[in-house]
């Protein structure tokens, strides 16, 4: 199904159906990426802020690193994090069971924990511990 959603006076499509999702991911000349916003100037050039050739160039060069094999791999390393993000959850619940969480600081948290067990072999929390002891 799809639908459309306002950004202040910009339109935007949001697309669910599997095959025009990969349309717009496999024809990039005929689906551009949307102008970055003023938080553009923040971001480093990388993949996701390039276009055309270049794009493609990169894209081939990371692309191994994303093959299914490689990811069903990691996938024990995400389970992990992610598991330990929702036990962090848990522990603020009230007793009644609920509570309201600012998820943004444990997404950030479980981002760069994931990397870390992928690339690293170690926690997040694991790695800063390492380095406020140097």
């Amino acid at each position: 199904k799809n639908s459309f959603l306002w950004g202040g006076t910009t339109p935007n499509v949001i697309i669910t159906d599997p095959e025009h999702i990969k349309q717009v991911f496999n024809k990039i000349e005929d689906f551009p990426k949307p102008k970055l916003t003023s938080i553009g100037k923040y971001l480093s050039n990388g993949l996701v802020n390039y276009e055309g050739e270049k794009w493609a160039k990169h894209r081939k060069i990371v692309n191994p690193a994303f093959h299914i094999e490689k990811l069903k791999g990691m996938f024990p390393a995400f389970f992990h994090s992610c598991n330990e993000m929702i036990s962090k959850w848990k522990g603020l619940l009230s007793p009644d069971g609920t509570c309201e969480i600012d998820v943004w600081p444990f997404l950030q948290n479980l981002t760069c924990d994931a990397i870390s067990r992928t690339a690293f072999g170690s926690s997040y929390e694991e790695g800063t511990k390492i380095f406020e002891l140097l």
